[in-house]
């Protein structure tokens, strides 16, 4: 599935979708990954999605 799709999966270990983390990012005004990771709670078993989630989040922030 395309990386810019909004059901790609950018966790795989919780399941969490890139649209899902749009979501998140706007709704809490998000800026950082550390908040990002801690609001949406992904980021802190593997850590293999941690490059996506800070990509999402500056292109949502640009």
């Amino acid at each position: 599935m395309d990386k810019e799709s909004r059901d790609y999966e950018v966790c795989l270990c919780y399941h969490v979708t890139r649209g899902e983390i749009e979501d998140m990012i706007k709704e809490n005004n998000i800026r950082d990954l550390k908040t990002l990771c801690e609001v949406a709670k992904v980021g802190d078993k593997c850590g293999g999605c941690r490059e996506d989630l800070d990509m999402i989040l500056s292109e949502v922030n640009s």
